[in-house]
């Protein structure tokens, strides 16, 4: 492989064809083919960069240059370019990014421009980026943006804006900054603790929201600290490179407990477990038990809520004749969900004084727990802290918070359809979203739709293009297109098969239709007043004023007497 590197272009263009199958064409396979080993070569062959970068900028597209300027999904006038600024799209395509490409911007930059330009080249607006706070903070307030620098330097000069994603958990990869840990051996209570008492260190209990237990700062100044760091090191690409955030809220970023843990306790569609056990949020739901003049309801969580991998018939807080539904089920529900509500609108309040000035357009994601939907509990959701069931909205709080804070709304599971789901765990993640874009809409917050699992066949694609295009009513709102689409993600897997790229890249072909037509209708709706308004105007200047019409119907008053006469 070093020796067909080292050749040129050309010659690994004639050199190097696959046999032809009935399945797949030459070209095709040497194009995903060459993608693939740009992505491969930038952690295992530093001396090839140069001749696997030239081949992918050569081989991504078949289209030429100035095709892909008129096909742009930016192209809302002919002299204008994707490069500049003021050209976003009605629906801006974002693409995540695998922290291994991530990680190639700093080792091997050129490697990873050629994946990045390919990107480019197919109308994608922009990148979203995990920006993991294990991996930055080292020690209390000491930050190293080394990695992320490279990788905003080459997005830039590729012409993508970015999105950093503030990642304030962990998941099987990463772990919070090992100082927090090692805080956490002297004070476990600082993680989420289920009923069993084992500790969840994926990320930090909403509890310790004002406890000074990181190294005398309390978590929200923690997370503070860190936006504001990540501003001061990059105000020079704020609102140009780097456009958008997402804040972090919870467990895979997302506004939600960590009711459905990544390890073995849990799975598929098990119901998950309350996490409210640690010492600080007990005596939270004890002051507010005393409150109520109850206070034998704040000595624990439900105890007949069930386990991780139950399901709502299974136990007997959420049967359909549960004590979910009761006086106490309500107050201890309505605590619950309020607490994790408090914190993210303290922790995006905070975001919104260190970054919103900064020209950066915040964003916050929801969960979208599908399972167990259409049972009137929505149980998987309670235990989530999302007090939604089938008598109760349960997402306007968050959204009316979303609104206030001037924050975006991301959601996930664009490409799921009902149909695709297991009729014993009676999900509906169709009405699901539904339910969720109304909400956002009826507070005007904007919504960006993703995937929640990365899929390239046709079936998937296609329902993400109709969530995200198609019009839509939910008990009488009217649901326009999504504000951005964001595609997880860019990484081996898309280039493991041919069809993966193929369908990509003709599904990003799609919504470049989408938008040029979206353009062209918004051009069109601001020509039609000024037509009306210049019309209104021809007419008034051809009528005569009031005493020329005065003395014109005498006149004629006039004439019709005499000749009566």
């Amino acid at each position: 492989m070093q020796s067909l590197l080292q050749r040129s272009p050309s010659s690994n263009i004639a050199k190097v064809e696959p046999r032809r199958t009935h399945k797949q064409h030459t070209p095709v396979a040497n194009h995903v083919a060459v993608v693939r080993r740009s992505l491969q070569a930038a952690c295992q062959a530093p001396a090839a960069l140069a001749s696997t970068v030239e081949l992918v900028q050569q081989r991504v597209h078949h289209q030429p240059e100035q095709q892909f300027q008129q096909n742009s999904i930016v192209a809302f006038s002919t002299h204008r370019r994707l490069e500049e600024p003021e050209q976003q799209p009605a629906v801006p395509l974002f693409v995540s990014l695998c922290d291994e490409l991530c990680a190639a911007c700093y080792r091997q930059p050129e490697a990873a421009r050629g994946g990045l330009k390919a990107l480019q080249r197919l109308g994608v607006w922009g990148v979203v980026v995990n920006i993991w706070w294990g991996q930055v903070e080292s020690a209390p307030q000491q930050y190293d943006w080394a990695q992320y620098q490279a990788l905003f330097q080459v997005a830039q000069e590729v012409g993508l804006r970015v999105k950093v994603s503030f990642c304030f958990h962990g998941d099987d990869k990463h772990t919070l900054p090992a100082w927090v840990l090692e805080e956490g051996k002297q004070c476990p209570d600082m993680f989420f603790t289920d009923r069993a008492g084992c500790r969840n260190t994926e990320c930090l209990s909403v509890g310790v929201d004002h406890v000074p237990a990181l190294a005398g700062r309390t978590a929200l100044q923690a997370y503070t600290d860190f936006m504001a760091a990540f501003r001061d090191a990059f105000s020079e690409l704020l609102g140009s490179v780097v456009t958008d955030a997402d804040i972090g809220l919870g467990p895979r970023g997302e506004f939600r407990y960590p009711s459905t843990p990544l390890d073995s306790r849990w799975n598929f569609p098990g119901i998950g477990e309350f996490q409210c056990y640690d010492r600080f949020m007990v005596a939270s739901l004890s002051a507010a038990a005393q409150q109520v003049g109850q206070p034998h309801w704040g000595n624990s969580g439900p105890h007949d809520a069930g386990s991780y991998c139950q399901w709502p018939h299974q136990t007997g807080f959420f049967h359909h004749q549960g004590s979910w539904d009761s006086e106490y089920g309500r107050f201890f529900l309505q605590w619950y969900s309020s607490l994790l509500l408090l914190h993210a609108d303290q922790l995006l309040g905070r975001a919104r004084q260190t970054l919103g000035d900064a020209g950066v357009r915040l964003h916050a994601k929801l969960p979208t727990i599908h399972w167990w939907y259409n049972q009137a509990a929505h149980a998987a959701e309670l235990t989530a802290g999302l007090y939604n069931t089938g008598s109760r909205s349960g997402y306007l709080a968050f959204c009316q918070v979303l609104s206030r804070h001037r924050v975006g709304l991301v959601l996930t599971g664009g490409e799921m359809r009902d149909c695709e789901q297991p009729s014993y765990a009676l999900a509906s993640p169709e009405a699901l979203l539904l339910q969720l874009r109304a909400t956002a809409a009826s507070q005007q917050v904007p919504v960006t739709l993703g995937n929640l699992s990365t899929r390239f066949d046709q079936a998937a694609l296609s329902e993400l293009e109709r969530k995200s295009f198609e019009p839509a009513c939910y008990r009488g709102i009217d649901l326009e297109h999504v504000d951005a689409l964001c595609f997880g993600s860019m990484s081996e897997s898309m280039f493991e098969e041919t069809q993966n790229w193929l369908g990509f890249k003709d599904w990003a072909g799609r919504m470049r239709e989408h938008n040029a037509a979206l353009a062209a209708e918004r051009q069109l709706r601001s020509r039609r007043p000024l037509a009306a308004r210049g019309k209104q105007q021809q007419q008034q200047q051809e009528q005569p004023p009031p005493q020329q019409q005065q003395v014109a119907a005498e006149q004629q008053q006039e004439e019709r007497q005499s000749a009566l006469v």
